[in-house]
C-alpha cells in the first residue's frame, strides 16, 4: 500500500471540473497530490477550484492554448508528474445517424476528442522527456472498442455519434505507440476504457443497459477515481500502454 500514496507530486486533469473529471480530481487530491484542473473558460476552472485546486484554461480545439498552457506550467512548477487526458467534447453538428452525419460534426470530434489528445502528450513530452518518471492517463471509451446495439437508445435518447467511437479508438492506438516512444524516458502512457456509467439517463436505459454487463448495473460514482490513482501511482510501475477497461464485464458479456 505503500506504493499508492502520490504526496508530492503534481498532477493535471484535463476537464476536471465535473463528471469523470471532478471524480478523477477529487481522487488525485485524496491520495496526496497537488492537482491542476482545466476548463475551456478560466472562470469555470476558478470556481471548480476554490481551495483545492489549481484552476488553468486550455482549450483543446487550439494548439496555442495547450503550448500557451504547458509553459505556464513549465514556468511555474517546471515539471509535471502526472497528467490525465480526460476532457473530450461533443458538437452541435453532430448528430448521431451516419447518413446525416456532417463533416463539421466529424472533425469536431476528432479535434477535441483525438487530436487535442494527441496535442497535450507532444507537449507534456517536450516538458519531461529528459526529467522522467511521469505517468500519462488518457481517458477513452469502451465505445472504441465494440459497436454499439442501438436498440437500447429509445426515441428519447441519441448514441454518440460513429466520430466519438473513432476518435476514442484513436486514443487507445495513440497511447500504445506513445507509451513505446517515451517509454525509454521513464514516462508510462495508459488509457482507461469506461462503460456506461450512471448520469441522469432515463430508467429505461439504465435497466436495459445493465442487463448487458456481467455485475448487472451501470456504473456508479466513485468507481473510477481509484483506477486513476493506481495508474498514477508507483503501484503500476510496470504497466504501459494498456487499455484498462472498466465497464463491468460489458465488453466480454455473451
Amino acid at each position: 500500500m505503500n506504493t499508492l500514496p502520490l504526496e508530492g507530486r503534481l498532477a493535471m486533469v484535463t476537464g476536471g471540473c465535473r463528471n469523470f473529471g471532478a471524480e478523477i480530481a477529487h481522487a488525485l487530491r485524496e491520495a496526496g497530490a497537488r492537482v491542476i484542473i482545466t476548463s475551456r473558460h478560466y472562470e469555470t476552472a476558478a470556481e471548480a477550484a476554490l481551495d483545492k485546486y489549481i484552476p488553468m484554461e486550455l482549450d483543446l480545439n487550439s494548439e496555442d492554448s495547450v503550448v500557451a498552457l504547458f509553459e505556464r506550467v513549465k514556468k511555474e512548477y517546471r515539471r509535471l508528474d502526472i497528467l490525465v487526458n480526460n476532457a473530450g467534447g461533443h458538437s452541435r453538428s453532430a448528430c448521431g445517424y451516419l447518413e446525416k452525419e456532417s463533416l463539421a460534426g466529424w472533425n469536431d470530434f476528432i479535434s477535441a476528442n483525438l487530436t487535442g489528445t494527441f496535442l497535450m502528450i507532444r507537449e507534456y513530452a517536450k516538458l519531461m522527456m529528459n526529467q522522467g518518471p511521469g505517468s500519462i492517463i488518457n481517458i477513452a471509451s469502451m465505445a472504441g472498442l465494440v459497436g454499439r446495439d442501438r436498440k437500447i437508445y429509445q426515441p428519447d435518447m441519441t448514441p454518440n455519434p460513429i466520430a466519438y467511437s473513432s476518435a476514442k479508438a484513436g486514443v487507445i492506438g495513440l497511447t500504445t505507440d506513445c507509451a513505446a516512444y517515451l517509454g525509454p524516458y521513464g514516462i508510462r502512457v495508459n488509457a482507461i476504457s469506461p462503460g456506461g456509467f450512471e448520469r441522469n439517463q432515463p430508467e429505461h436505459f439504465i435497466r436495459d443497459y445493465a442487463e448487458l454487463t456481467m455485475l448487472k448495473k451501470m456504473g456508479q460514482p466513485g468507481e473510477l477515481g481509484g483506477v486513476v490513482v493506481f495508474l498514477a501511482s508507483d503501484a503500476s510501475n510496470y504497466i504501459t500502454g494498456h487499455n484498462l477497461v472498466v465497464d463491468g464485464g460489458f465488453t466480454r458479456y455473451k
